[in-house]
C-alpha cells in the first residue's frame, strides 16, 4: 500500500513538474516572439572614426541617476555614449523617489535586518524575537508575487545566507563600501558647494543636518524593536533631548507624541535625486564638450551575445524602436531594479530585487499660501527621520519617504500600504494633514543587493559589459563614485589602480561570483515575469478605459 502510495505520489509530481515545464516553455516562447517582433531596423551607431586610444565608446542602458552621472563622468573625459532610457526623461522612477539624503553612512544587511524583515512579514514572530508590538509596518510583501517567482526565492535565500551566516569577509566588505560611500559623497557635495557651480540651487541642496527622533514608547523596552535601516556610519552627531530638540527643528513639537530624543547629524546634507539627475542630463545635451546621445522611449528587449576565446562578447542591443551594432563599444547595465531583467536577457543572474518605496512631495509655497494659517516654522527645515518615516526639505519640496515592499517590478501603490503610508505621515506631521491626503503617492524601485554590497565593476564573464547597481538604500548619493570608477574602467585602469588613486578597494564591490552564468534559470525567470508583465498591461489597460 505504501509503495503504491509512494508511486502514486512520485507521478503525480512527474506530471506537475512536466506541466510547470510547459507552461515556462510556453511563456519563454511568447517572450521570445515578442522580441522577434521589435524592429530591426539600425537606431543608432557611433561614428567609427572618432574613436581613438583615448577616446572610447559606451552604451548605457538606464537614464535614473546613476546612468546619467556615469554618462556625464565618461564624456568629461572625452569619450562617446548613448544612453538607453524607457521613460519619456531622465531619472522617473527611483531617482523621482528618493529620499535625498547624503548621509556618509551605509545600512548593513545582518541578523538585525532579517530579523526587521521577518517581523514585519509575520507579525508573530515578535514572540519568538521579542520587542514591542509596532503600529507601523515598515515592510510589506505580496505573498503570491514574491513566492510564484523563482527570482524572488533565489534572492530572498541569499539574503537570508548573508544575513544569519556571514562571510568572514563581510564586515571588511562593508567598511570598503562606507570608505567609498565617504569619498562619493564628498565629490558631490564638492559640486554642491561649488559657488560657480548652480546645482545646489538645481537640486535643493539642503546642508542643515539630519534629525532622528525617538519616542519612550518603542526605545524604552528591554529588547529596543529591530531597525532595519541601522548601519555603519562617519556621520558626527551629538544627542539632543527635550526642548533642545524642537529648539533645532520647530515642526516636531506639533506631533502627537512627543520625541523625547534625537541624533542630530549637523553634517548630513540632502538633495532631490531627480532634479540633479535632469540637471546633469540638461548638461550632458547642451555642452558641446560632451559627447552623450540620450534615446528616451527606448526599452531594451533583447541582447546578442558570441562567444570568444575566453569570454563572451556583447555585441548587438535590440530595442523597442531598432537596434545597436555594439561593436568597439562598451556596455554598462546602469538600470537599477531593472537589472536583472537586462542580465536574464545574457544567461545571467544579478542578485538585485526591487524593494518599491512610497514617497509624496509637497510644495512649501503652496502650503504656506493656503488657508491652513501654517507658519514657516510648522514644516520641516532639514531630514527630520525616525526608524521608519524619512522626511527632507529640499528647497521649496518637502520630501517624506518611507516602506519597502517586496511586490515584484510593479511601480503602482498597494492601496492599503499607501493608506498606512499616508497616516504615518499624518502622525508626524498632524498640520500638512490636509496636503498629505490630497498629495500623489510616487513607488519606485530601490534595487536591493541581496548581501547589501554595491554591484560595480565589469562582468568576469564578458569582455565589454560592465554594471552599477545598488546596494538598495539610499544609494544615489553613490552616483558620482559609481560614475568616476566607471569612467577609469572604460579608461582602461584596473581596479588596483583606481583603488590606490581613490583610497578604497574597488575589487570589493566587484560583480565577480555574485554576477553569474544562469543560462536556463535565466529562462524561466523570464517566462514567469512575462506573466506579470501580461497582468500589469491588462490593469494599466483597464484603468484608461
Amino acid at each position: 500500500m505504501a509503495s503504491r502510495l509512494i508511486s502514486l505520489g512520485t507521478r503525480v509530481l512527474a506530471i506537475g513538474g512536466t506541466g510547470v515545464g510547459a507552461t515556462a516553455l510556453y511563456r519563454y516562447q511568447s517572450v521570445l516572439q515578442e522580441e522577434s517582433n521589435s524592429s530591426k531596423a539600425e537606431l543608432w551607431s557611433f561614428n567609427p572614426s572618432a574613436t581613438t586610444a583615448d577616446k572610447k565608446q559606451c552604451i548605457i542602458i538606464g537614464g535614473g541617476v546613476v546612468g546619467v552621472t556615469a554618462a556625464y563622468k565618461l564624456a568629461s573625459k572625452g569619450h562617446s555614449v548613448v544612453l538607453l532610457e524607457p521613460n519619456l526623461a531622465p531619472g522617473k522612477e527611483c531617482s523621482a523617489c528618493a529620499a535625498g539624503g547624503m548621509q556618509r553612512s551605509n545600512p548593513t544587511v545582518d541578523k538585525g535586518t532579517w530579523i526587521a524583515v521577518t517581523k514585519s512579514f509575520l507579525p508573530f514572530t515578535r514572540y519568538l524575537f521579542g520587542g514591542a508590538h509596532e503600529p507601523y509596518q515598515f515592510f510589506h510583501i505580496d505573498w503570491l508575487e514574491t513566492l510564484s517567482d523563482p527570482f524572488f526565492l533565489r534572492w530572498s535565500a541569499t539574503f537570508a545566507k548573508t544575513s544569519l551566516f556571514p562571510s568572514s569577509d563581510q564586515h571588511r566588505l562593508q567598511m570598503e563600501q562606507l570608505s567609498f560611500t565617504n569619498y562619493a559623497v564628498k565629490d558631490m557635495v564638492q559640486m554642491m558647494q561649488d559657488k560657480k557651480d548652480s546645482m545646489a540651487k538645481k537640486s535643493g541642496f539642503n546642508p542643515t543636518g539630519s534629525l532622528s527622533l525617538s519616542y519612550d514608547a518603542v526605545d524604552t523596552k528591554k529588547k529596543k524593536a529591530a531597525n532595519p535601516t541601522h548601519g555603519n556610519s562617519l556621520e558626527p552627531s551629538k544627542e539632543l533631548e527635550g526642548e533642545d530638540i524642537t529648539s533645532i527643528e520647530p515642526s516636531v513639537i506639533n506631533q502627537e507624541q512627543k520625541p523625547t530624543k534625537a541624533k542630530f547629524e549637523f553634517e548630513t546634507c540632502a538633495a532631490s535625486s531627480e532634479r540633479f539627475t535632469e540637471e546633469l542630463a540638461d548638461r550632458c545635451k547642451n555642452d558641446p564638450k560632451l559627447d552623450v546621445k540620450f534615446l528616451y522611449d527606448t526599452r531594451v528587449k533583447a541582447v546578442s551575445t558570441a562567444q570568444g576565446t575566453q569570454r563572451r562578447t556583447v555585441t548587438q542591443v535590440q530595442t523597442n524602436r531598432g537596434v545597436i551594432n555594439v561593436k568597439d563599444a562598451q556596455v554598462l547595465i546602469a538600470a537599477g531594479a531593472w537589472t536583472p531583467h537586462i542580465a536574464a536577457m545574457m544567461g545571467l543572474y544579478a542578485p538585485v530585487y526591487p524593494l518599491k518605496g512610497y514617497a509624496m512631495s509637497i510644495s512649501a509655497k503652496e502650503a504656506l499660501a493656503s488657508k491652513t494659517m501654517l507658519k514657516p516654522s510648522d514644516l520641516p527645515s532639514r531630514i527630520v527621520c525616525d526608524k521608519y518615516m524619512f522626511t527632507s526639505r529640499l528647497g521649496d519640496e518637502v520630501r517624506i519617504t518611507s516602506i519597502g515592499e517586496f511586490s515584484g517590478w510593479s511601480t503602482s501603490p498597494t492601496k492599503r500600504v499607501e493608506k498606512d503610508f499616508r497616516r504615518e505621515a499624518v502622525r508626524q506631521f498632524p498640520l500638512l494633514e490636509s496636503f498629505i491626503q490630497d498629495t500623489k503617492v510616487k513607488c519606485g524601485h530601490r534595487p536591493y543587493v541581496s548581501d547589501g554590497i554595491l554591484l560595480l565593476g565589469r562582468v568576469q564573464e564578458f569582455d565589454n559589459l560592465l554594471v552599477s547597481c545598488g546596494p538598495g538604500s539610499n544609494g544615489w548619493k553613490l552616483a558620482m563614485g559609481s560614475g568616476s570608477v566607471i569612467e577609469k574602467l572604460v579608461s582602461g585602469e584596473t581596479e588596483d589602480q583606481i583603488s590606490s588613486e581613490l583610497g578604497f578597494d574597488a575589487r570589493s564591490f566587484s560583480p565577480a561570483g555574485r554576477v553569474v552564468e544562469s543560462p536556463l534559470f535565466a529562462k524561466f525567470c523570464r517566462a514567469r515575469w512575462g506573466v506579470s508583465n501580461e497582468r500589469e498591461s491588462s490593469l494599466l489597460r483597464a484603468k484608461t478605459k
